[in-house]
């Protein structure tokens, strides 16, 4: 999982997961009801537009099946993210 913050609203948080499994191992998740959807629509709740905007990554978390899932401070690639040195670069990216 990616943990990303907008450097225009830092109130806003983006997480990102991704996972690597084949379709058929997927099973009835993949399987929509098409009725059901059309009758209960997500437009209330998903904005109507996609917008485009600017982030840094705060963390880079891996949930695998092995082992134990332990708290671990926010890293990149194993270097614990220093939040100090963050939110200077979050005000530098926001002014670009």
């Amino acid at each position: 999982m990616y943990t990303l913050i907008n450097a225009f609203a830092t109130h806003e948080i983006v997480v990102i997961g991704f996972t690597e499994a084949a379709p058929e191992e997927l099973g009835e998740g993949q399987k929509i009801d098409v009725t059901f959807r059309i009758d209960h629509s997500h437009d209330d709740i998903v904005e109507p537009e996609i917008g485009r905007t600017f982030g840094i990554l705060v963390s880079e978390d891996e949930f695998s099946a092995a082992g134990g899932n332990a708290y671990m401070p926010p890293a990149i690639s194993a270097k614990e993210t220093a939040l100090t040195e963050f939110f200077s670069d979050l005000s530098r990216v926001a002014q670009l």
